[in-house]
């Protein structure tokens, strides 16, 4: 076990092991996921953003699509995907187009005329534009060895996917910017401790 751990350490990654029938006291299996869903959320709040874990997005689907970190702030709608490591980059990619479109269907199922939201309401005799809410997404990927030299083999099919900016999605995070238009991939650190833009140029 000294020896496996040591060479994890010596790639920058956490040597988890895990037994069968351990007391309620060990960590669960996805203690690593859960670690970087709470980062994610609490940066987000610095925002303004209220945050829901595990979210499902089609409550009437057969199979639900739920988002690791969805994200609500006014007509504001943004889901973080956090990736551990990637056994199908492909099925990844696909899976995640369906989840914006979920997304979108959730955000429009939202919309409140009566309040102002989504209009048309009428305000001094005419009818107010219609305000569509703004919905995006950024994938949160750890920043194993494995992890980054799987982006930078591949960084131009990243790159057209997460053509977005990665310091622009954190600000909007963390500030009262409104999200970007573009999808980003964003890096988070092997502990869990920090968010960190992806360099995919």
């Amino acid at each position: 076990m000294a020896t496996l751990n040591r060479a994890a350490m010596a790639v920058r990654v956490d040597l988890r092991a895990y037994l069968e029938n351990a007391s309620a006291a060990s960590q669960p299996r996805d203690a690593i996921h859960l670690r970087h869903q709470e980062l994610i959320i609490r940066t987000a709040a610095n925002g303004g953003w209220n945050a829901l874990a595990e979210a499902a997005l089609d409550r009437d689907a057969r199979t639900s699509r739920a988002a690791d970190v969805l994200l609500e702030r006014g007509i504001e709608y943004a889901i973080a995907e956090v990736w551990d490591w990637f056994d199908d980059v492909g099925a990844a990619l696909r899976d995640w187009d369906r989840r914006l479109d979920a997304l979108d269907r959730y955000a429009i199922a939202r919309l409140n005329p009566a309040a102002g939201v989504g209009g048309p309401v009428r305000s001094g005799g005419s009818a107010a534009p219609v305000v569509l809410p703004k919905v995006g997404g950024c994938w949160v990927v750890r920043a194993t060895r494995r992890n980054r030299e799987l982006v930078s083999d591949h960084r131009h099919l990243f790159r057209a996917r997460f053509a977005g900016s990665g310091h622009a999605w954190l600000e909007s995070l963390t500030t009262s910017r409104s999200i970007p238009e573009r999808a980003a991939l964003l890096w988070v650190s092997v502990d869990g401790q920090r968010l960190f833009p992806a360099r995919l140029g």
